[in-house]
């Protein structure tokens, strides 16, 4: 019987060491992650940076030239030269890759989104962010790591629907999109995002069943993580509902006091 008891105390701190090392890995694994995402966010400000020191240095130099075109009536030669450096010096798909980020002052919920951009980008799927309120807090009894669980899902069912809808030949690679924001208005917080479906036959119970995809032989995310999200927090308002060529989901926390006054 001692010799039971000490060899179970064995298996057990020999399962805890195990754990911790496992935890470890994962851990050093997200790092690694968010290292590398911050490092080429950094460097993507840089090389804006760059951009606009090179833009200011000739500033004088381009307005001297259109200033001679202007006063010798050659209206076209403006507007052609403006267009020429516009083009050559001004990516569009760069600019908005990172839009708005700025204005997220709490890391899990810029990470989270920073990393989808990227991977939106890489796949070149065509997409928006908006984020023009300045948000540096949650209502405090929401878990962040619920919360940002919640946007990677939906972020993801969304990636894998435009993937699969053109992997399926149901839609062309310009027309794939990706819409989505973060909104706050005093103490709430709203994130909205939609994508494009052009299957008329889904429907929102098979996006809300556990493991449904609309990939054949992919075990899918769907949205029944997100349902349990709503049903632990009494603050939290989710609607999804598909309108057109789009399924839209919207989620809203609501300040704490709203519910239990």
């Amino acid at each position: 019987m001692f010799l039971q008891s000490i060899f179970i105390l064995i298996m057990y701190i020999s399962l805890v060491e195990i754990q911790k090392k496992l935890l470890s890995h994962t851990q050093q694994k997200e790092l690694l992650q968010e290292k590398q995402e911050l490092e080429e966010y950094s460097s993507y400000l840089d090389q804006n940076e760059d951009d606009l020191r090179r833009f200011k240095h000739d500033y004088q130099n381009i307005l001297n030239s259109l200033k001679i075109d202007a006063q010798e009536g050659n209206v076209k030669g403006v507007i052609d030269k403006l267009s020429e450096y516009t083009n050559s010096h001004f990516n569009e798909e760069a600019l908005r890759k990172y839009k708005d980020l700025n204005h997220i002052h709490i890391k899990e919920l810029k990470s989270i989104v920073f990393s989808k951009l990227t991977q939106m980008y890489n796949l070149g799927i065509l997409y928006s962010f908006g984020c023009e309120s300045e948000i540096y807090e949650i209502p405090q009894n929401i878990d962040l790591l619920d919360l940002v669980r919640v946007i990677g899902i939906t972020f993801d069912n969304a990636i894998e629907a435009e993937t699969d809808y053109f992997n399926s030949n149901f839609l062309q690679k310009q027309d794939l999109r990706i819409e989505a924001m973060y909104y706050q208005d005093h103490d709430d917080f709203e994130f909205m995002i939609r994508n494009r479906i052009p299957n008329s036959d889904i429907t929102l119970s098979q996006l809300t069943e556990k493991g449904y995809t609309t990939k054949k032989q992919h075990p899918g995310l769907g949205l029944a993580n997100v349902k349990q999200f709503s049903q632990k927090y009494d603050n939290v308002i989710i609607d999804y509902h598909i309108k057109d060529t789009w399924f839209i989901f919207n989620l809203t926390i609501l300040p704490i006091d709203e519910v239990t006054d």
